[in-house]
């Protein structure tokens, strides 16, 4: 087991690095505030079995020994639990506390781990006899962790809430659709006596600077760039749009197109339809040593994209696809990610194209939204580089350079946009 103590600021930051050294795997010993912010101290490769047996050992000595004559020998007094048994119910305890910490936001995880007492040196504290009886404890000091994380996010709520330019900021992030994570940790760094009037640039302002955005453009780097995401999320558009700025500025000779989605009835065709029109050449590969092959042959090119299939995130095939990518090594990897989807089923699409390794993501359909916050939450939340918005279907028109400071400017617009009541005969004149 590796056991390695962490400092950070606050506990976001603390538990990135916790999973970038251990992984998702991790398992946090002990947390507590210090002059330096928040330390964790964390364990991974751990061993249930060896806590199994460290807990068989410790109940085996926790056993009376034979009492002697109590003629010939005193009482003796009571004595606190030998060292190994608290360890060994610490060592058991520690994965609920690990998972739960690990999904807990910076806030409420340092407040709820505080807020825990620390274990006391009982006598009376049995060992458990069985995987289900573990198992159960596990479960019920999980379900006490949720409780008291519920009840310290609606104690902060309610702090923020009695300050008018923190509840203004609340209200507005949620409006905006921005998840109760990001608006609090947003809203804390409000000055609880700013003017109201200050209040939304300041907020605005926070919001920018939290937002990851890829400091180099993908396309100026070249290379061969694959754009993943689900089903309708706009590869294939995107790819258009991306493969025209391209010819804008270097000419059609030194770019190709590159099709993995032969399945799919009309795939392949609207991706040939576009290289037709910009005069670029396009491929087909329907498996991972094609697609190698392929790849091999277009090293010359300065620029190569590849269009994947578009899979649903919990579809069979996803896996087998990645693995194309996987195996050709010099794919760098775009996610496209719907900005008119719920924040739920975007945090999914992340999680489930995270095998992928995607270096950045593509933001889409940012016209279709009234509540940008959603996707931008799953984006910090993430921390995925943002490295182009596109806001509608013209080719090239409508894509842009993320920048953090347009995208915080546009959640009003957006909004207001999505609230307007839709009228059919003004649409139909302004046409």
């Amino acid at each position: 087991m590796k056991i390695k103590r962490f400092v950070a600021p606050d506990m976001r930051t603390a538990l990135r690095l916790v999973r970038a050294e251990h992984g998702a795997d991790a398992v946090i010993l002990s947390n507590r505030r210090t002059e330096e912010g928040v330390e964790i101290v964390a364990a991974s490769n751990y061993d249930e079995e060896a806590v199994q047996r460290a807990l068989a050992e410790a109940q085996r000595a926790a056993e009376p020994a034979p009492q002697p004559d109590p003629v010939l020998a005193a009482p003796l007094p009571a004595q606190a639990p030998r060292p190994d048994f608290a360890a060994a119910m610490a060592a058991a305890l520690a994965p609920p506390l690990a998972e739960s910490a690990m999904r807990s936001t910076p806030a409420a995880a340092v407040a709820a781990a505080d807020a825990l007492p620390a274990p006391a040196p009982v006598a009376a504290v049995p060992a458990p006899a069985s995987d289900e009886q573990l198992a159960a404890m596990r479960e019920e000091l999980a379900q006490m962790r949720r409780m008291i994380e519920r009840e310290m996010h609606r104690l902060t709520d309610e702090r923020l809430r009695g300050s008018p330019v923190r509840l203004q900021a609340m209200e507005l992030m949620e409006d905006y659709g921005f998840d109760a994570d990001i608006t609090r940790d947003v809203v804390l760094q409000l000055p609880p006596d700013t003017p109201l009037h200050r209040g939304r640039g300041l907020m605005l302002g926070l919001i920018a600077r939290t937002l990851p955005v890829c400091p180099v453009d993908p396309l100026d780097q070249g290379g061969v760039i694959a754009l993943v995401g689900p089903t309708g999320a706009g590869k294939t558009t995107t790819i258009a749009k991306l493969a025209a700025r391209f010819v804008a500025a270097h000419g059609p000779r030194d770019i190709a197109l590159v099709t993995t989605d032969t399945a799919r009835i009309g795939g392949r065709e609207q991706l040939h339809g576009y290289g037709r029109q910009l005069g670029i050449a396009v491929h087909e590969a329907d498996s991972d040593a094609a697609l190698i092959q392929l790849l091999q042959r277009l090293q010359d090119y300065r620029t190569v994209l590849v269009d994947t299939a578009g899979l649903g995130q919990r579809d069979r095939a996803l896996a087998s696809q990645l693995n194309w990518l996987r195996a050709a090594r010099q794919v760098s990897t775009l996610l496209v990610l719907p900005a008119n989807s719920h924040y739920a089923d975007l945090d999914e699409v992340v999680r489930r194209f995270g095998a992928a390794r995607p270096q950045g993501v593509v933001l889409t359909k940012v016209d279709e939204t009234g509540r940008l916050g959603s996707a931008l939450s799953v984006v910090v939340d993430h921390q995925l580089p943002l490295t182009w918005i596109a806001d509608g279907q013209r080719v090239p028109d409508d894509l842009h350079r993320a920048n953090a400071a347009s995208l915080v400017l546009r959640l009003e617009d957006l909004r207001r946009a999505a609230d307007k009541p839709n009228n059919p005969e003004h649409d139909h004149a302004a046409a």
